[in-house]
């Protein structure tokens, strides 16, 4: 059983609403785990528990592929209804039975999302962490965010393009001067600056 199974899911035909949540709940856990083999390794019976109930409970929810329809219409057969007080008990009984193992499944869910978290902290241990950003970078990157900041209605003005660039470049200098920040480091901020600057015109004049 794969994952992929619950994502071709049609989510809106999925019921009960409980159903409905398990499915969501693994599909959104797998969605943010970054170790994706992992995640279905470890949730693997939970996925095969979810869809073996959405193939009982809700049938409609699973896309069936053109090819896999094999079945005529003559080999069809038409079921015989049952007494209206027979089909009242059976349901009310079936009613009892899915909400008990909805209930079981909801904590196997949360202790499998548990056992992922403890995988995950565990994995991010190991892993080597990464070096903070240096102080001249912070500034040249927010020299650039100010870029960003361009009103949309002139993104096509190259005019007010440059001069922005002059005043940020001048101010960049200035703060890199101030702060004691050498002259490569500063240098380099600039480079990134005008960079930016470039393609800000080059797509402005296209």
């Amino acid at each position: 059983m794969t994952i992929q199974k619950l994502q071709a899911l049609d989510m809106s035909k999925v019921q009960p609403e409980a159903l409905n949540k398990a499915v969501q709940d693994i599909l959104d856990d797998y969605k943010e785990t970054t170790d994706k083999k992992a995640f279905e390794e470890i949730a693997k019976v939970n996925i095969e528990k979810v869809f073996l109930l959405v193939e009982r409970l809700s049938p409609k929810a699973i896309k069936v592929v053109e090819t896999e329809k094999k079945e005529t219409k003559d080999n069809v057969k038409k079921e015989t209804p049952e007494p209206k007080k027979e089909v009242a008990k059976k349901d009310k009984k079936a009613s009892k039975t899915v909400k008990k193992e909805l209930d079981s499944l909801s904590k196997d869910i949360k202790a499998c999302r548990l056992k992922i978290k403890r995988f995950n902290e565990e994995k991010r241990k190991n892993e080597p962490k990464k070096p903070k950003p240096m102080r001249h970078t912070k500034i040249k990157n927010h020299f650039i965010a100010i870029a960003n900041l361009i009103p949309p209605a002139h993104k096509d003005n190259v005019k007010m393009q440059k001069e922005a660039e002059k005043i940020l470049l001048r101010a960049h200098r200035g703060i890199m001067n101030t702060y004691g920040i050498n002259f490569v480091r500063a240098e380099a901020g600039e480079l990134a600056i005008k960079e930016k600057y470039d393609k800000m015109e080059e797509k402005a004049t296209k």
